[in-house]
C-alpha cells in the first residue's frame, strides 16, 4: 500500500477554506448592506408619499368643512331671500287688490284718464300722428304735417272740451264729481308738439276746475 500510494504521480493539495469563507462573508455582507440601504430608501420613499397623502387628505378635508360651510351659508341666505320674496308677494298681492278696488270705484268712475300723444315718423319727421283716448269715447286719431298742423290742434282741443263737459258737472256735489287727467305721452315728440299740447292743457285747466 505504501509503495503503491508513493508511486502515485498525483500528489495530494490541501485546500485551505478560510480566504474562501472571507470572501463569501465579504459578499454577504456587501449584499445585506446593500439590500439595507435599498430598504431604507424605499422606505424613505413610502413614508414622504404618505405624508404627501396626508396632506392632500388634510387639503381636501378643509375644502370639504369650507364649501359645506359655505353651502350652509348659501342655504341660510336663500331661505332669507324666499322669506323676502313671500313677503313681497304678499304685500304685492294686497297692492293689487287695493289697486283692483280703487279702479273700481275710482278710477273710470270718479277718475277718467285721458291719454294723449303725438308722435312722429321715424323716417320723415314732418309727419305726424296726433291721437287721443278716454274712458267711454271713440279714440280721435289724426294724421297731419307742418301746414295741417295747427288746424290738428284745434281739432284735439275741441274733442278735448267735449269729452269734459260731456264727463263734468258744474257745481255737482263733491260725491258726484268726475276728476279729469289729462295724460300726455313723452316719446317720439317733437318740442313744438309738445308745447302746443302743453297749451291746451294749460288752457283746459284754467277753465275747467276738476280737469288736471
Amino acid at each position: 500500500m505504501r509503495r503503491k500510494n508513493a508511486s502515485s504521480p498525483r500528489t495530494k493539495v490541501p485546500i485551505e477554506l478560510t480566504p474562501l469563507l472571507d470572501v463569501i462573508f465579504i459578499i454577504l455582507f456587501i449584499v445585506i448592506i446593500s439590500n439595507a440601504l435599498n430598504t431604507k430608501k424605499v422606505t424613505a420613499e413610502a413614508e414622504s408619499e404618505a405624508a404627501a397623502a396626508r396632506r392632500e387628505v388634510s387639503a381636501l378635508e378643509k375644502e370639504l368643512s369650507a364649501r359645506d360651510q359655505a353651502a350652509k351659508e348659501k342655504d341660510k341666505e336663500i331661505e332669507t331671500l324666499e322669506a323676502q320674496l313671500f313677503d313681497q308677494e304678499a304685500l304685492k298681492e294686497g297692492y293689487e287688490q287695493r289697486i283692483a278696488e280703487l279702479e273700481g270705484t275710482v278710477i273710470g268712475r270718479r277718475v277718467k284718464i285721458v291719454s294723449v300723444s303725438c308722435i312722429y315718423d321715424e323716417k320723415d319727421s314732418t309727419h305726424r300722428k296726433l291721437s287721443a283716448a278716454a274712458p267711454g269715447a271713440e279714440p280721435l286719431t289724426i294724421d297731419f304735417g307742418n301746414d295741417t298742423a295747427e288746424m290738428s290742434f284745434a281739432r284735439l282741443s275741441n274733442w278735448l272740451e267735449n269729452y269734459i263737459e260731456t264727463n263734468t258737472r258744474a257745481g255737482a256735489d263733491k260725491s258726484e264729481r268726475v276728476i279729469i287727467v289729462l295724460s300726455v305721452g313723452s316719446e317720439r315728440i317733437l318740442k313744438r308738439d309738445r308745447e302746443a299740447l302743453d297749451r291746451i292743457i294749460a288752457g283746459l285747466e284754467a277753465k275747467y276746475v276738476d280737469v288736471y
